[in-house]
């Protein structure tokens, strides 16, 4: 990959956006912590002890003031990820859905220079427990964020997700909620990024922390949105800024999320 030296390892660092994940956060870390260099955890304006629990597991910590959004977390790390050189990045959630020991698997493709976007999938050969209403939603998002992007993926929604380094540099992140995932097929599109997947494992243990209705008709809205502006009238997105925010400083002190949010 480039900026690497014939013997050099790549630069990799794992992202957790996280909000209100105090229970399962040092567990999520502490897994992902032999496979980067850096584990990253953005604490998206929790209540709770999410940032003294992830900071004392060994990660950093970059705090946003208020709760944003998870693609304003994402959108934050990339930020950090651009601006200390990594190679590749690895985001999982952190609520404990998703098994660290994967990372490798989802990195190869990357690290092998065949992907610049591979998506954890839970309908390829790996088999999870995921609820029957889940599968249902899931399944009709992914038919319905292809045609609307025009890139096919079986699991549009999955959060745990490895990033090359021309991904990170070229995705412009604008959605501020969970539609992240799906504006990031349409930038594949745009930037000609290619997308791979491979099957992974995912836990459903915990009880939900949210409406899955709710949350599937807000990703809906947004969905639909997204359609219009990009592929029906030829918008291309507001690029990330930090304009409205310092340089990142984690472990020192709260800031705003290092995102251009999308219009509703």
């Amino acid at each position: 990959m480039q900026g690497q030296g014939p013997t050099s390892r790549p630069k990799v660092f794992v992202g957790i956006p996280a909000h209100n994940e105090e229970r399962a956060i040092a567990s999520v870390v502490t897994g992902a912590l032999p496979h980067a260099a850096a584990v990253i955890v953005v604490d998206d304006g929790s209540a709770d002890l999410t940032s003294f629990r992830a900071r004392a597991a060994g990660a950093v910590v970059i705090r946003h003031r208020r709760n944003h959004g998870k693609g304003a977390a994402v959108a934050t790390v990339f930020d950090y990820a651009v601006r200390n050189g990594a190679d590749a990045l690895v985001l999982l959630d952190g609520d404990g859905q998703h098994d660290a020991s994967e990372i490798p698997a989802l990195l190869a493709p990357v690290l092998a220079a065949e992907a610049d976007l591979v998506v954890g999938s839970r309908f390829l050969s790996v088999k999870s427990d995921v609820p029957l209403h889940r599968t249902v939603g899931q399944r009709a998002f992914n038919v319905m964020t292809a045609l609307a992007s025009g890139v096919p993926c079986s699991d549009s929604q999955s959060g745990f997700r490895a990033y090359s380094r021309r991904a990170l540099g070229a995705m412009r992140l604008t959605e501020a909620s969970f539609s992240v995932e799906c504006e990031q097929q349409f930038e594949c599109l745009l930037h000609g990024l290619r997308l791979a997947e491979v099957p992974i494992r995912c836990s459903y243990d915990r009880p939900a922390k949210r409406s899955a209705y709710r949350q599937g008709l807000n990703i809906l809205g947004r969905l639909g949105t997204m359609a219009l502006r990009r592929r029906m009238l030829g918008q291309k997105p507001a690029a990330i800024t930090a304009s409205a925010t310092p340089a990142a400083m984690p472990d020192e002190e709260a800031h705003e999320p290092v995102v251009a949010m999308a219009a509703d």
